[in-house]
């Protein structure tokens, strides 16, 4: 089958054009236009039809299925939808804004709604989807749509300041994709706190939020004189925690380390990983009600609601050593 790569190809345009051709036609001159539709017809290319009435199924965006945190958000949004007996169908991102886009614009019209999580697409993009059918985004915000934040900005507030009640007056910061509206958020919030507090906030990295961007930010960490990490997610702070004991630094003890999310890993490590617990079930139960709501009645105004994760303090954090 086509994709909106072939067809940008063949019709000399970006796969936005392409896209925009089909999702909002009024946004692209008329000439390029009917050159990408036709193009699409030779190739046999099929758009997803508007919705013409309730399929009783919705869809799910997440960015990457691997990533231990998705699962439980997973998992709670699943039972929301058996309660109201809807189908949920998942989409897994591919780490490309512009491929995910493009399977997102193949599926919107065949739900009845989507919850979207932490898009790396464009504001114009993402209210093309909800044109088709009704979006709700978690952890991002896009003026007009409902969204859910989770555990941002108080628990980056209550990491700085367990930190800072430990002694720890320099602290790096491994933050994740500065698009990424979590990691801006807490990022904000961890400085603001860092501010108020007088301790010095290093940003050493802007990487993707994995395992292996932890590794080589405990590199850069060594590096500097500090006494204590922010990773932007647990995947991040194991990564980081595993280098440093690989280069002889016990956690907890010379370094302390804090993550955010509190996946299941983060009290089977060695030490044990202080983080801030993200409030799974609560989160996907409001994003189904804020979905539904929107499904019923795509004239309600938008609104965002935040839920707060506290900091549970674990072995990775002790009391700052004195730098040589």
């Amino acid at each position: 089958m086509a994709t909106i790569a072939d067809i940008a190809s063949a019709a000399g345009v970006s796969k936005s054009t392409v896209s925009r051709s089909f999702t909002r036609p009024d946004s692209v001159n008329t000439e390029t236009r009917e050159r990408v539709l036709a193009v699409a017809a030779e190739l046999g290319y099929s758009a997803a039809p508007a919705k013409a009435e309730s399929t009783g199924t919705v869809a799910l965006y997440i960015p990457d299925i691997s990533n231990p945190y998705y699962p439980p958000l997973v998992r709670a949004i699943q039972s929301s939808c058996r309660r109201q007996s809807l189908s949920l169908i998942m989409v897994d991102g591919d780490d490309d804004p512009e491929a995910d886009a493009e399977e997102l614009e193949r599926i919107i019209g065949r739900v009845d709604g989507a919850i979207v999580f932490a898009p790396r697409l464009d504001a114009a993009r993402i209210h093309a989807l909800d044109a088709v059918s009704p979006v709700v985004l978690i952890n991002h915000v896009v003026e007009g749509l409902p969204s859910v934040i989770l555990s941002a900005p108080e628990g980056a507030r209550q990491a700085v300041e367990h930190l800072a009640a430990l002694g720890h007056r320099a602290i790096a910061y491994l933050a994740s994709w500065e698009d990424n509206y979590t990691s801006r958020v807490r990022l904000a919030a961890a400085e603001e706190a860092a501010d108020h507090l007088g301790v010095t906030l290093r940003v050493l990295t802007h990487a993707e939020p994995t395992y292996i961007a932890g590794v080589r930010g405990a590199d850069l960490v060594l590096a500097e004189p500090v006494t204590a990490v922010i990773a932007h997610n647990d995947l991040m702070a194991f990564g980081c925690m595993n280098r440093l004991a690989d280069r002889g630094i016990r956690v907890g003890k010379d370094v302390s380390v804090i993550g955010f999310d509190d996946v299941w890993l983060a009290s089977a490590s060695r030490p044990t990983l202080t983080t801030v617990n993200t409030p799974y079930e609560r989160g996907g139960a409001v994003a189904l009600r804020m979905l539904t709501e929107r499904i019923g009645d795509p004239d309600r105004p938008a609104s965002t609601v935040h839920l707060s994760g506290d900091l549970v303090v674990r072995d990775s954090t002790g009391p700052a050593p004195a730098l040589a």
